[in-house]
């Protein structure tokens, strides 16, 4: 019973002050969207840099997955095997042949990666810019011409940003690449 009479004192208080609407003001709303674009011009510079070595990262990869295909058709199919890596218009391409007779053993790959810009080959101590690098295997699975049987042949990827990713072929076909501008 007594509860009942103090539900019915608060009613009546609440009735008798009138119904308090609760929410935000404008100033409030605006003191936050102010905030939030703050905020977000700050960090945009940080997610281009991101974006730009994150796609990077991606087309050595690419590549790196190409060669290593590359290099098993020719161990399964013991016909040597040529991959022509190049950059046009914003996308990284792999063409993969047979090196005897010209005929494509796999599909040509193609991935856009509009920030990924240069193509280098090397040797790493002067890189030279190319539309079109080229990387044989024989049909034993080793890499095939380059700078040389002893030597390992030398790649480079550059983005709009002008971080470089260093790939090299060893002469046995090992493809490594790694985020510095010269693999050791």
């Amino acid at each position: 019973m007594c509860t009942f009479f103090i539900m019915k004192k608060i009613k009546r208080q609440q009735i008798s002050r009138g119904s308090s609407e609760t929410g935000f003001t404008l100033i409030e709303m605006m003191i936050v969207v102010a905030i939030i674009g703050i905020a977000s011009a700050l960090a945009i510079p940080d997610y281009l840099v991101w974006q730009s070595r994150s796609e990077l990262r991606q087309a050595v990869t690419e590549v790196q997955n190409q060669l290593l295909l590359a290099r098993m058709a020719a161990l399964s199919r013991n016909t040597p095997v040529t991959v022509a890596i190049s950059i046009v218009n914003g996308a990284v391409q792999t063409t993969t042949t047979n090196a005897a007779t010209g005929i494509q053993v796999m599909g040509s790959f193609s991935v856009r990666l509009p920030h990924v810009v240069d193509l280098k080959v090397g040797p790493s101590a002067t890189w030279t810019s190319a539309p079109t690098a080229t990387v044989s295997f024989n049909s034993r699975g080793m890499r095939s011409g380059g700078p040389g049987p002893t030597l390992n042949q030398e790649l480079a990827m550059v983005n709009d940003k002008g971080v470089q990713f260093a790939m090299k072929v060893t002469p046995r076909g090992i493809v490594n690449w790694c985020s510095d501008s010269i693999c050791s």
